[in-house]
């Protein structure tokens, strides 16, 4: 998955869910998902998005700071697992 189509589902589902101010806030999630890309590969930027859309289907509506804290976790989890290719 691509960083700006992962951004672009994010704020389908956000949009669905809460009210304007999510489609802002999922915009901001644009940076982080950059950052996996170049860090790991699809597979990670998508587990990052699933964990933030998880967060979305429980009403909640992470910050980019959140977004961020959840990409360390994906990104710290494979590197532990598979060495981080």
């Amino acid at each position: 998955m691509q960083p700006q189509e992962a951004v672009r589902q994010l704020e389908n589902a956000i949009d669905a869910s809460l009210d304007e101010a999510g489609c802002r806030t999922a915009a901001g999630y644009r940076p982080t998902f950059e950052r996996v890309a170049e860090r790991a590969d699809g597979t990670a930027v998508y587990a990052v998005a699933g964990a933030l859309a998880e967060a979305v289907v429980e009403g909640e509506c992470p910050t980019p700071a959140e977004a961020n804290e959840t990409a360390n976790q994906v990104l710290a989890d494979r590197a532990y697992t598979d060495g981080g290719a």
